[in-house]
């Protein structure tokens, strides 16, 4: 029994042993890694700091992005809520303006309150050239008192000063018409303009007396918001050629003079344009005129859409007495420009469709400068820009057209037409 344990001298050379083979004494010996500790915590500390790191890395970028997407969203809400109160004021602003007024109205027919008494110094039919005084008295030198003879043959002071432009019968071509009256030629632009592709009508007049031009209100009388179709108006004016006006009668207030018949004779907050019984043409801003005065000068016809076009010295005017969207918008666009008594302008310029981008202000004015023209005046546009030709429509009205309130008119007059 006592072999089977080891002796101490045994048990010292298994120690020795073990520190030969191994170089390490038993009790030197630790638990494996434990050496190693300090190392291990250093290693365990920065993977720590890293996995932190990147736990706060992705919390501040779900911050951020959960920030960014609240604004986005928050900005997508106001936008989405502003278009919405935008749609919802134009219904508002269309019912009331449109619907509303067409409602109630019922094409409640206005008389004209009074008729311009023409000034002795204004003639509605141009005056023919006198002709000499005869006298008894014999001259001390004939030769050189002695005036050529006029001969009154008959015809007007305009008919006389344009007489290149009148023809002795009618004749009327695709875009022309002339007779002793009446001369109207049109033009069509269709091409680049401004750097965008437009198309626009120029209708050069020459009219014989101021009974010519004329207007026409929808159904042959003034009523609120009354309107019809802008050929049938045409043909039952008699128009040889016609273009919208200014949609007066949406308007139960300003200065309004139609074929020297006075329907309102107020103040107003947008320019004026008027047609004389004399032929001449005068814009005004609000300021610049008084009802009376513009009446008791012998007006004939009166336009208050707005603005005018041209100042003072016949160069496109730059801002205008208007709202932001009739001033900026690309739009078709209509209007009457002026030369000298008893020659004008209609201009009409097509827009909203692939031929025609539509005109601002700025372009449409510079077309008037660019004619020479010493006044202009804008009409109503949009879908209301419609011309028309012996008895057709000439230019391509966007949308189609709408009827019409009134329109201006070239036309013969009862006892020179047939």
């Amino acid at each position: 029994m006592e072999g089977r344990h080891s002796s101490p001298k045994h048990s010292a050379a298994s120690a020795r042993r073990a520190v030969n083979n191994t170089g390490v004494s038993p009790e030197q010996r630790t638990v494996p890694g434990e050496r190693d500790y300090p190392e291990r915590i250093r290693r365990d500390a920065q993977v720590r700091i890293r996995e932190e790191q990147a736990v706060g890395r992705t919390e501040e970028e779900y911050r951020v992005n959960t920030t960014k997407e609240k604004k986005r969203g928050s900005v997508l809400r106001m936008v989405l809520l502003d278009m919405l109160m935008t749609g919802m004021i134009l219904v508002v602003f269309a019912f009331f303006h449109h619907v509303l007024p067409r409602l109630t109205a019922g094409n409640t027919v206005v008389q004209p309150i009074s008729t311009v008494n023409v000034p002795a110094t204004v003639s509605a039919q141009p005056e023919k050239t006198p002709e000499p005084a005869v006298t008894s008295e014999i001259p001390d030198d004939p030769a050189e008192t002695e005036q050529p003879p006029v001969v009154d043959d008959g015809r007007t002071e305009w008919q006389r000063k344009f007489a290149d432009k009148f023809t002795d019968e009618v004749v009327i071509t695709e875009n022309s018409y002339s007779s002793p009256n009446i001369s109207i030629t049109i033009d069509t632009f269709s091409g680049e303009y401004n750097g965008y592709f437009q198309t626009y009508y120029v209708c050069d007049i020459y009219v014989a007396s101021m009974e010519n031009f004329q207007t026409y209100f929808a159904n042959g009388q003034y009523s609120y918001y009354g309107e019809q179709e802008a050929v049938a108006m045409a043909r039952n004016s008699g128009a040889i050629l016609s273009m919208n006006g200014d949609w007066c009668n949406n308007q139960k207030f300003g200065i309004l003079v139609r074929n020297g018949e006075v329907y309102y004779d107020e103040p107003m907050e947008y320019d004026l344009c008027v047609l004389y019984y004399d032929g001449t043409v005068e814009t005004y801003s609000p300021s610049a005129y008084d009802p009376a005065d513009i009446i008791a000068s012998g007006a004939y016809q009166t336009w208050k859409f707005g603005p005018m076009l041209l100042d003072s010295n016949g160069k496109a005017m730059t801002s205008f007495n208007t709202t932001y969207v009739i001033e900026k918008e690309a739009a078709p666009r209509s209007g009457f420009g002026y030369y000298e008594p008893g020659h004008y302008c209609f201009v009409v310029a097509d827009g909203r469709q692939s031929h025609a981008r539509g005109m601002v202000l700025t372009e449409f004015a510079q077309i008037f400068e660019d004619l020479g023209c010493v006044r202009a005046y804008n009409m109503d546009g949009g879908a209301s820009s419609i011309l028309t030709f012996n008895g057709k429509r000439y230019n391509i009205p966007s949308g189609g057209g709408r009827n019409l309130g009134e329109i201006l008119l070239i036309a013969e007059t009862p006892d020179s037409a047939g």
